[in-house]
């Protein structure tokens, strides 16, 4: 009986995983506003939730706020925001007090496919208006981006090159939208490994694809820029 209970225990705590996931500081391919931060996502069968930080950068004057007709697009579909917390609704506006003032709020959402692993993040409003694009939602696909690139900021090339040309391989022709986020990274790490002849090679077979939506690669590659973000 108590070997039982151990494993009905066991089946209750995988089984809330499975339908329920956290994850913290999720990737993303771009975003809007270099202040702008998503902390934490909490996805579940109710919802979607995102703690977000917003940071003050002027020094006078600085302010924000959620206009109600933001939405996440997943897989071509618009899911129009639930509930605003601890942010004003626009146009009413939260006022910053100081250079460098934060301010953390959250935006839920309806719930998601759980076969949804990227969506996007849309604000739409008329001015100033915020957006992800790319935002990983997926947990078991977030950390194994995040091992990726702790391998390329660690100067572990050689291990960055392979779990990104992993990735690539398991999600091309999948996901799109990130495929664009991985030719970026092997390419880069082809260059700084010296390597140009198989840099020309990946850079050849990035353009072939004639990804969506994936333009900003080629920018950053032309002006030797090899960061993400905004």
């Amino acid at each position: 009986m108590k070997k039982y209970l151990i494993f009905l225990s066991l089946i209750l705590i995988f089984g809330s995983n499975a339908i329920s996931q956290t994850i913290v500081a999720p990737n993303f391919i771009l975003k809007s506003h270099e202040t702008l931060e998503v902390m934490r996502m909490k996805r579940n069968e109710k919802g979607i939730t995102f703690q977000m930080l917003i940071r003050n950068r002027k020094d006078e004057g600085g302010s924000f706020c959620i206009d109600k007709n933001t939405e996440i697009i997943a897989n071509g579909i618009a899911y129009k925001i639930l509930k605003i917390e601890n942010i004003p609704e626009c146009p009413e506006e939260h006022k910053f007090e100081f250079f460098g003032d934060n301010l953390i709020f959250y935006l839920h959402f309806p719930p998601i496919p759980p076969e949804i692993k990227i969506i996007d993040i849309v604000e739409n409003c008329t001015e100033n208006c915020f957006h992800f694009t790319g935002l990983i939602v997926d947990y078991k696909l977030n950390n194994e981006m995040f091992a990726a690139f702790d391998y390329y900021e660690t100067g572990m090339l050689s291990e960055g090159l392979l779990s990104y040309k992993e990735l690539l391989a398991r999600y091309e022709g999948k996901e799109p939208a990130i495929e664009g986020l991985f030719y970026f990274y092997i390419i880069n790490i082809l260059k700084e490994m010296g390597d140009m002849e198989e840099e020309k090679k990946w850079v050849e077979r990035f353009r072939a694809r004639n990804l969506p939506n994936s333009g900003w690669v080629e920018d950053k590659l032309s002006i030797g820029d090899n960061g993400l973000g905004f």
